[in-house]
C-alpha cells in the first residue's frame, strides 16, 4: 500500500513533467511546479534536492512505468511473432506520443549542461533494452530466433522502431493512426523476423 508521502511525491513528479514539457527546463521555476501542485517550494526541496533531480526522478519514474507495461507485452506465452507484434505495436504508440517527444526535447536541452541525459539513459533506456535482449536470448534458447548476438537483434529492433524519432523532434510529428500503427508494426516485425527467425 502507498503512503501519503509516496503519493505526493508522484503528484509532484506528475505535475514537473507537465511543467518542463510545456515550457521548457531553464524556464521552468520550482515556485511554478509548487503553485501548480499546490503547496510550497520548500516542500518540493523535502523531496528533491534539486530542479534537475526532479527532472530526472520524473523522467524516470514516468519511463519506468511506461516500460513495465510495453515490457509486459513480450513476457506473455503463446506465438512470439504475436507478442512481439503487440510489443511493437505499444511501443510505437509510446514513442510517437506528443508527451514523449516533449520530454525527450527537454531531456536533449539539458544534455549539453547536465548528466541527466546520460543517467536517464544508462538508468532507463539503456536498461530497458538490456531486458529485451535477456528476452530475445530466451527465444533463442526455444529455437524462435537464430542464435546471434541478441544485443545486436535487440538494437535491430529499436532501430526499427524508433526511425520516425528524428522526424519527430525537429517538430515534423505527424500523429499515426491506430491502422497505420498496425501496418507499421506489421512491417517492422516481418523485417524482424526475416532478419533473425529461426
Amino acid at each position: 500500500m502507498r503512503t501519503k508521502s509516496e503519493a505526493r511525491k508522484d503528484a509532484i513528479m506528475s505535475v514537473a513533467l507537465e511543467v518542463f514539457r510545456e515550457v521548457g527546463f531553464d524556464a521552468a521555476s520550482m515556485s511554478q511546479i509548487a503553485a501548480r501542485v499546490g503547496g510550497s517550494k520548500a516542500t518540493l526541496y523535502n523531496y528533491f534536492q534539486s530542479k534537475e533531480e526532479l527532472l530526472f526522478e520524473a523522467m524516470t519514474h514516468s519511463a519506468d512505468k511506461h516500460a513495465d507495461d510495453v515490457l509486459e507485452l513480450l513476457q506473455t506465452e503463446g506465438d512470439f511473432g504475436r507478442q512481439l507484434h503487440r510489443f511493437v505495436a505499444s511501443l510505437l504508440k509510446l514513442v510517437n506520443a506528443p508527451e514523449t517527444i516533449e520530454i525527450l526535447r527537454v531531456a536533449i536541452s539539458v544534455g549539453g549542461t547536465t548528466d541527466i541525459g546520460r543517467r536517464f539513459y544508462e538508468s532507463g533506456t539503456q536498461a530497458v533494452w538490456a531486458h529485451i535482449a535477456s528476452t530475445l536470448q530466451v527465444e533463442v534458447g526455444k529455437g524462435t530466433l537464430r542464435d546471434t548476438d541478441t544485443e545486436v537483434m535487440a538494437m535491430h529492433l529499436r532501430c526499427l522502431c524508433e526511425a520516425e524519432m528524428i522526424r519527430n523532434l525537429l517538430g515534423a510529428h505527424q500523429r499515426m493512426s491506430a491502422a497505420e500503427t498496425q501496418r507499421k508494426a506489421d512491417y517492422i516485425v516481418a523485417i524482424f523476423l526475416r532478419a533473425h527467425g529461426a
